[in-house]
């Protein structure tokens, strides 16, 4: 939306090698003389094939969408229901099944080690030994004792239940015996479930689920598995919120605002503005849908065109004054300083991806791909697993980055321990609404939530498959 002063001028950027530094192709920035309000238009596409091969699939979530947004609705658009368009969203509580989940870093479990992490609610005991790690269900088949209070391995290969002696195949889950009844018919039946693993890159990642998984590829965002990245690992730890208010916090474009206290924001001077709301056409315009494929399942905002404001208006009342309130970050800065950082701040380009993915590309500095999960581990908690990307062309370059400095201070420091700080805060900040308080039916709609709206959608109709209690409670194929 445009500031309504009529004073518009068009100007070019003062800056262009700073921008282009940013990737940024084509600017022009409008601005207001009165105010200090930038629309900014930046160009970050990709070629037009592209774009018409996916904007099918954002047309028709607009389409299912737009009339729960206000001002979004259009001829067309389908009629609102008592059952909502993203009702597979709401029933995802404990997450989507079927799916591989970045679980922890493979650091954290040495061998001879062992770690017990509920994953969609349940409770999976990982283990390693003579260098294989496997992931098994923690409760005996026989009645229910949780390995990991005592686990027995007498050999690398099996665990031994400390309560009754029920001795089980690591890596099928099979009884291999009972150590006080070795003759027993139970001997090879299926006993314990065992999860499928695959370690890449520091990370272990796990399937749950009932199928024959997919390839791990179909759930990882891409460019993760290129020879030439090093990933830095940061340790996951818990949020106390739903997983699914990590996955629409982390892109949401009214969330910008909090970080405007973030350390980074205010060393870099980047104001982070008061978000923004995108109209039809530039939301299908920005915003590239993929599905199906060797790939991940997703969208990646590829470009943007808004308003970006520093300043704003709260009207008065019966005849009291307005008051304008400017960006904490704005306050001192020039006009150029602050229209310069808000192009670099919005060349980025923000992907959601199934499960529970999110990448921002570049950030925090050029060069450098944010990748964070937000991993379901209960109803009301998630782990928060962030890692970031970046380019090597050597193995020195590589190590520095994964286990040095480089890692540290380009990325670890400034986002994993800073900046990310304020989404995991924000979530835990409405979770007791969406909790306790009904807010899936009572939260009041703006019109920049039509993102949410579409992702709800989308998620519901590409995920595998959805977490049911039955299944934290070991109802489910062994």
């Amino acid at each position: 939306m445009l500031c309504p002063e009529a004073n518009w001028v068009t100007e070019p950027s003062k800056h262009e090698d700073q921008l282009k530094y940013f990737g940024v192709q084509c600017i022009m920035a409008h601005r207001c003389k009165t105010h200090q309000i930038l629309t900014i238009i930046f160009d970050t596409r990709q070629e037009d094939s592209e774009v018409a091969k996916t904007n099918a699939i954002a047309e028709d979530l607009f389409r299912r969408t737009a009339a729960y947004a206000p001002d979004m609705n259009f001829d067309g658009a389908d009629q609102p229901s008592a059952e909502k368009p993203w009702a597979k969203w709401l029933e995802a509580e404990l997450g989507f099944r079927n799916h591989w989940y970045p679980t922890e870093a493979s650091r954290n479990i040495p061998d001879n080690g062992h770690k017990m992490i509920k994953l969609l609610g349940e409770d999976i005991l990982f283990l390693r030994r003579a260098g294989q790690l496997y992931a098994i269900e923690d409760r005996c088949c026989h009645r229910g004792t949780r390995f990991s209070i005592r686990p027995l391995c007498y050999t690398d290969d099996t665990i031994t239940c400390w309560h009754h002696a029920f001795t089980f195949n690591l890596d099928d889950g099979r009884i291999r015996t009972l150590l006080n009844d070795q003759g027993s018919s139970l001997i090879g039946r299926k006993g314990i479930k065992s999860y499928p693993v695959r370690e890449e890159k520091g990370i272990i990642f796990t399937f749950v689920g009932d199928i024959e998984p997919p390839p791990l590829e179909a759930d990882v965002p891409v460019g993760f598995f290129d020879e030439d990245v090093a990933v830095c690992v940061a340790d996951p730890y818990v949020v106390h919120s739903n997983w699914r208010l990590g996955s629409e916090g982390g892109y949401d474009p009214g969330h910008h605002f909090i970080h405007n206290w973030s350390k980074y924001s205010i060393n870099a001077r980047i104001a982070m503005t008061f978000g923004w709301t995108s109209t039809r056409d530039t939301l299908l315009k920005t915003c590239l849908y993929e599905t199906g494929g060797n790939g991940p399942s997703g969208f990646t905002r590829i470009a943007s065109e808004t308003s970006m404001s520093v300043a704003a208006t709260i009207p008065g009342r019966n005849g009291g004054p307005a008051k304008e309130v400017v960006l904490p970050i704005a306050g001192g800065q020039t006009a150029e300083e602050i229209e310069m950082f808000g192009k670099m701040d919005f060349a980025t380009k923000v992907g959601a991806w199934l499960p529970c993915a999110l990448t921002v590309d570049p950030w925090p500095f050029p060069g450098v791909i944010h990748n964070e999960y937000y991993v379901p581990r209960d109803a009301n908690s998630h782990y928060y697993f962030q890692c970031g990307w970046t380019k090597v062309d050597n193995e020195e370059t590589a190590n520095e980055w994964i286990n040095g400095q480089l890692g540290q201070v380009r990325w670890k420091v400034p986002v994993q321990e800073d900046f990310t700080v304020q989404d995991a805060e924000a979530r835990e900040g409405i979770e007791k609404f969406y909790a306790e308080e009904d807010g899936w039916k009572q939260e009041q709609i703006a019109a920049f939530d039509i993102e949410l709206l579409m992702w709800r959608v989308f998620a519901g109709d590409n995920c595998r498959g959805v977490q049911k209690e039955s299944h934290t409670k070991g109802m489910f194929k062994r």
